[in-house]
């Protein structure tokens, strides 16, 4: 998933972060070109439960600080991605990491990102100083 600029939203340190996201994303595509994409699956979804955790919370204190409207919307979109990426630990833990497992991650995580990013997180362009 590489990064475009197509995806700024103006608010730097939230851009920063998305970047880190596509770039976390872009390894997981490279290790499974190179058939390493199982190892490198896990450590993904291991990133992913943690930053995650952290973009969100600088995301939604970024709402309240400027009183974004969509806030409660934004936040429930947030935590139901946290609840996606808790399922894909889950299998991952219980099936391993398989091929299958590997694509299912792959496509949940780069879908959800760039929809969430140039859709729902676009949205914050206006209120960004």
């Amino acid at each position: 998933m590489t990064w475009k600029d197509s995806y700024l939203i103006g608010i730097p340190q939230i851009d920063k972060q998305h970047k880190e996201l596509c770039d976390q994303i872009d390894k997981l595509y490279d290790a499974c070109s190179q058939g390493k994409g199982a190892a490198e699956a896990g450590k993904v979804l291991e990133f992913l439960a943690s930053y995650t955790i952290k973009h969100f919370a600088d995301e939604e204190a970024f709402q309240k600080k400027v009183n974004y409207p969509g806030y409660t919307q934004h936040k429930a979109k947030h935590t139901a991605f946290l609840e996606q990426v808790k399922k894909l630990k889950q299998e991952a833990v219980q099936s391993g990491m398989g091929v299958s497992t590997v694509i299912k991650v792959n496509q949940a995580i780069s879908t959800w990102l760039v929809n969430h990013i140039k859709n729902t997180d676009n949205e914050l362009k206006q209120y960004a100083g």
